[in-house]
């Protein structure tokens, strides 16, 4: 068996054992690797971030880089993992750049140009983020890379690109016609461009998408109504005495998702809640009607925002208090000046 063969019988099994979540069994396979095999220190790179031992990964992924200075997709990972550091952000595009540089196949190009990219942008290199997009081919022309199509047009949507956005979505969905989140992006970019008609239509297909992948009676709830509710009262508990007296009478109700009804209407299927109903200064002066005003919080929507049981207890902390504040009449700007947006 020659040295290549060897590493190889090691290697196959460990990354299917990493996959499958057996992290001792994949190291275990690795050190029968030779220990500067950029190979088997890249496979050690991916047992670390999956234990979440960040500084870990970046020691191997370094020895990696310098065990083969030609290779992507470790300085990719690099930047990958220094881009979750907030004070390694510069760290991070550079190697970024070096992956994007090196990059020898479709797939690693586009995730090492998405990364830049997202990465000035966050940088407040806007210009740069630009260029970096720009050597990207038409709108009109599919990538080879679904998700890291899809991550460029969110980054031509917040650098403004919308038009562009807009042709690369419509080009991933007809690609992609079974994503929930390609049709959802396709929503927003017609929203921002005023084109009603299509908002409604790819909000409805991304609605109809998310319905039916939650479907089974036996998804799991990462927080139950009673939960929900427990975090709400605890909500409402922050404002003043008579804004609670005043919502008294406006119910918080949890639902799944939003009705099918109001997605057609033009209201965002990936909502976090809604207000419906009078809001107060309607009421008080203009004589609405009093009950019926309601609160919706769509759990669905806020887990899928949340990566964990904490995060998501925020969420809706923080959503509940939005739609209160619409309750009172304030619009989404006034919302995020008082940090509710």
């Amino acid at each position: 068996m020659t040295k290549e063969e060897h590493k190889d019988d090691a290697l196959e099994p460990a990354w299917r054992a990493l996959e499958s979540g057996d992290v001792r069994a994949a190291r275990k396979l690795a050190g029968k690797v030779a220990d500067d095999d950029p190979d088997g220190l890249l496979l050690l790179a991916a047992c670390s971030r999956e234990e979440d031992d960040l500084d870990a990964a970046v020691r191997y992924l370094e020895r990696a880089v310098a065990a083969d200075g030609e290779w992507a997709t470790p300085e990719l990972w690099l930047a990958e993992v220094f881009a979750q550091n907030p004070d390694r952000l510069e760290d991070a595009r550079r190697h970024a750049t070096r992956a994007l540089d090196l990059a020898d196949d479709e797939g690693e190009y586009l995730s090492s140009l998405a990364l830049k990219a997202g990465l000035e942008l966050e940088l407040g290199r806007e210009q740069e983020a630009r260029r970096t997009l720009a050597d990207l081919p038409p709108g009109e022309l599919p990538l080879g890379d679904p998700d890291a199509a899809l991550e460029i047009a969110d980054l031509h949507l917040a650098l403004g690109e919308t038009e562009l956005a807009r042709d690369r979505l419509r080009t991933l969905a007809k690609g992609q016609p079974d994503s929930a989140d390609v049709w959802h992006a396709l929503g927003c970019a017609a929203a921002d461009l005023g084109d009603e008609q299509e908002m409604r239509e790819a909000w409805k297909r991304a609605w109809a998408l998310d319905a039916a992948a939650g479907a089974t009676a036996d998804r799991p709830r990462r927080l139950e109504d009673a939960d929900v509710e427990a975090v709400a009262e605890a909500a409402l508990d922050e404002l003043p005495e008579r804004a609670r007296e005043l919502l008294e009478g406006v119910p918080v109700v949890v639902a799944e998702l939003p009705a099918e009804s109001d997605v057609e209407a033009g209201v965002d299927p990936r909502s976090l809640g809604l207000f419906s109903g009078t809001a107060y200064p309607d009421k008080s002066n203009l004589g609405g009607q009093d009950g019926l005003s309601q609160i919706i919080l769509f759990r669905r929507n806020l887990e899928r925002v949340s990566g964990d049981e904490d995060e998501l207890r925020e969420e809706v902390r923080a959503t509940l208090l939005h739609e209160t504040g619409h309750f009172f009449g304030m619009d989404d700007a006034e919302l995020e000046d008082v940090g509710l947006g």
